[in-house]
């Protein structure tokens, strides 16, 4: 099996087994055949910018040697091309991990494996995993055109690019991973031998969007034949399941108090409640519980301030976004909450649609609030042709613009709930990739301006695209807004959300390490999902009365019907390590 570095692959496993080299290793401490693997995208990043720093020196200037343009060197050097590749381009991530989905349908090194199984990231970013290979396959095949097209060019346009005179070895090498990104997005559609299990909790909010996954995974192809619904409280727990639930609690408490990465931040306890926070009424109160002590923090002052959440998938970073916007809305700050993970929960939350791209007022309460989730297909406005895993910054780019709307002036307080840790991460540094990008992109077209004739069709195709360099204009100085905002003290803050397990509490201390790196001001740790001492047997019944509201949509909803139902119990301990994981795979997938 193997995940992505930065999710919790390593922590589920024994402890103090490193996964993160990007190989298969075998399990410590069990004769079972089984090994693992994280897909290390920040190794993947690093290489990325080795591969960029060693090709320095054939750049610049001195490919345009010999060549009719050779005047132009100077010009064109400084512009520092390789640059492009400092920082790792969006959807790096999903390009790996379908590198190394790649290397196992592939690589006779892997032949022995007999079952793969892939954990991958949250919904949205799973869709998008799913629909990397034609993305891919599509960028190659214009790769190959441009190849093709250069074999036929003259010497000058030939020599812009560093190429020799021979194209076809260059054209075959693409062809052949050409080929084999199509095997894999074969594979994800072959009934035969893969399978998307969907996993999920029951609730509300995760059974709307688990059936909103099986709906896109049944449209695209993808096959899907299981839900697993986990952490179903079953009907003989009681005070015993409680007190033991207590004391692993008290563990990740201990760990998140001690851990020097997360000692500076202020730390908010949020209760587990026996009811689904849904809808304004349950917002307000539960926002009255957690953002009490520290809700000063928020609402002091008039000017425009933004609050990003984060964490890792299903700690409750919509809840808290939610009940933190209806709280400050509560304390007189027209508030607008908006989501830019893929897979929005906001509307659920809410318990009203704002899927509609603009800032929306909620007509529920008479609370100075407003709800937006960004729609992909509104990146569009912005650039076409966009690489995967932009969108994440495309959405906090349509923050910045609402924002900068006269129309939209009177917002005090933005919330934004961001997608899981990986991806927020990402969505913190893209700024720094598009702006150096597209600001190449831009010197450069400004450079080739000076060329006349066929060289200048060459690039152009001979028609001047005004509108589209506008738009790379605005969005470069969009993402610089956005840079300088992240990084702000005066104006935005980060809270970490987490919840009381050690997979939870391990994350968010990364988290927190890398923001700080980032220079993004964190200062607050949310954890979600206390139990509380008091608790009791009454409270697990109203827990389960609850959930089987969640259980029902698994016959109410269509998309569910054909899907084989398996129940995941609520353990009284973490699942870590093999011995627990044996077990918890017995109870499950017997």
């Amino acid at each position: 099996m193997f995940g992505q570095a930065g999710d919790s692959l390593d922590l589920s496993l024994p402890v103090f087994q490193d996964l993160s080299g990007g190989a298969p290793v075998p399990i410590e401490g069990t004769e079972l055949p089984l090994w693992a693997m994280e897909i290390d995208t920040e190794k993947a990043t690093s290489d990325f910018r080795a591969s960029s720093k060693a090709g320095k020196g054939k750049g610049g200037i001195g490919f345009l040697k010999g060549t009719p343009l050779e005047a132009l060197g100077g010009s064109l050097g400084d512009l520092k091309l390789g640059e492009l590749l400092e920082t790792a381009p969006p959807g790096l991530d999903e390009a790996v991990a379908i590198a190394k989905v790649v290397e196992f349908v592939k690589g006779e090194k892997y032949e022995r494996f007999t079952r793969i199984v892939l954990d991958t990231a949250p919904t949205g970013h799973t869709l998008r995993l799913l629909k990397t290979p034609e993305v891919i396959e599509a960028s190659l095949g214009k790769l190959i055109q441009l190849r093709q097209s250069l074999s036929k060019a003259n010497t000058a346009v030939r020599g812009l690019f560093g190429a020799s005179e021979e194209q076809d070895e260059a054209v075959e090498k693409l062809q052949r991973l050409q080929d084999s990104v199509r095997g894999v997005r074969d594979l994800f559609h072959n009934a035969d031998v893969m399978e998307l299990v969907i996993a999920t909790i029951p609730t509300m909010l995760g059974m709307n969007e688990s059936a909103r996954l099986a709906a896109q995974l049944q449209h695209e192809g993808v096959p899907c034949k299981r839900i697993i619904v986990n952490q179903v409280i079953g009907e003989g727990m009681g005070d015993a399941f409680l007190r033991l639930r207590l004391k692993d609690q008290q563990k990740a408490m201990d760990m998140i108090t001690g851990d020097p990465q997360l000692k500076g931040l202020q730390l908010v306890r949020a209760p587990l409640i026996d009811l689904e926070v849904r809808g304004i009424p349950a917002l307000q109160y539960f926002g009255g519980v957690v953002w009490q002590d520290t809700i000063q923090n928020f609402a002091q002052g008039q000017e425009r301030k933004y609050v990003m959440l984060g964490g890792k998938g299903g700690v409750g970073k919509t809840s808290m976004s939610a009940s933190l916007a209806v709280r400050l809305a509560g304390e007189g700050h027209s508030t607008l909450v908006v989501s830019t993970d893929p897979a929005h929960s906001l509307s659920d939350s809410l318990n009203e649609d704002v899927r509609w791209g603009r800032p929306k007022r909620l007509s529920t309460t008479d609370l100075p609030i407003w709800g937006m989730e960004i729609r992909p297909e509104a990146a569009r406005e912005l650039l076409d042709n966009l690489p995967p895993g932009a969108d994440e910054a495309i959405a906090i780019a349509k923050i910045v613009e609402f924002a900068k709307s006269p129309e939209y002036s009177h917002f005090t307080r933005i919330i934004i709930d961001t997608a899981p840790t990986g991806h927020t991460l990402r969505l913190l540094t893209l700024p720094d990739f598009f702006n150096s990008s597209i600001g190449k992109v831009i010197q450069l077209q400004q450079r080739l301006s000076q060329i006349g004739g066929k060289v200048k069709d060459f690039f152009s195709g001979g028609r001047k695209k005004e509108a589209d360099n506008d738009r790379m204009n605005n969005l470069q100085e969009t993402m610089a807004e956005m840079r300088t905002l992240f990084r702000n003290p005066a104006t935005t803050q980060f809270v970490v959300v987490t919840i009381p397990t050690v997979m939870a509490a391990s994350e968010s201390t990364r988290l927190a390490a890398s923001l700080r790196k980032e220079g993004v001001p964190v200062r607050l740790l949310v954890v979600n999902q206390i139990i509380q001492e008091s608790a009791t047997q009454a409270f697990l019944a109203q827990r389960r009365k609850d959930q089987q509201k969640a259980m029902q949509q698994l016959k109410d909803v269509p998309i569910f019907r054909d899907l084989q139902v398996m129940e995941a119990p609520l353990f009284d301990l973490e699942i870590r390590g093999v011995p627990a994981l044996r077990y918890f795979g017995d109870q499950v997938w017997r």
